[in-house]
């Protein structure tokens, strides 16, 4: 019987290898990494988007309930366009899941708990934080913020920083509503670890 020498890789062949993949992987990798990024932004600005719809839906029912969403004592011909709603994750009632949103401002109007339950909106399932600026007199909906987490709006920390620094970024409380939040914006926060979403996007860069 003829014995068959089976021969290895010499150790230069598997340092050239190792090269090799550790060159492809230091090009690969932060590609990976923009990508996975990008698809988390698109995923929290449809969350956004989301946030949005909900709000226009029951901004749309308290519209058709002639409520009045204006502040104690706001002028009549009041300007600003950025009244806020927050909206938390869903959490257990006593009836089933809930989420009820609140006003940044309290209405002149009482609205109910269930007028803000936005549940059949956004589904029991909804997690993250949400915020929506709207204009009181027309009961229309502006723009939206969405932050991911699940804890309750006011106590999830990281996901309250997030949102107001990107709040910040949208205008002034009480003035116009300026929305600078741009896909470039949203890119280099994301990298800085502040990660949200916003529909529709603004002009800003």
């Amino acid at each position: 019987m003829r014995n068959s020498k089976v021969k290895g890789f010499t150790l230069i062949e598997l340092i050239v290898v190792i090269a090799i993949i550790g060159i492809l992987a230091a090009i690969l990798v932060p590609s990976m990494l923009g990508y996975v990024r990008n698809a988390r932004i698109s995923q929290a600005n449809a969350n956004a988007k989301q946030v949005h719809t909900a709000c226009s839906s029951a901004l749309t029912q308290l519209g058709i309930a002639n409520k009045n969403l204006k502040k104690s004592g706001e002028a009549a011909t009041i300007n600003a366009t950025n009244y806020i709603i927050y909206v938390p994750a869903a959490t257990t009632g006593a009836n089933g899941p809930i989420i009820n949103a609140t006003w940044e401002s309290t209405p002149t109007d009482s609205v109910s708990a269930e007028q803000l339950d936005l549940v059949s909106y956004l589904g029991e399932n909804f997690k993250g934080h949400g915020m929506a600026y709207f204009n009181p007199t027309t009961y229309s909906v502006s723009c939206a913020l969405y932050a991911a987490g699940t804890g309750v709006a006011g106590n999830d920390v990281k996901t309250n920083a997030i949102l107001g620094a990107a709040k910040t970024k949208m205008g002034n409380d009480n003035g116009t509503l300026t929305n600078s939040i741009g896909e470039v914006t949203q890119k280099t926060d994301a990298k800085n670890g502040s990660l949200y979403g916003v529909y529709p996007q603004g002009s800003g860069s």
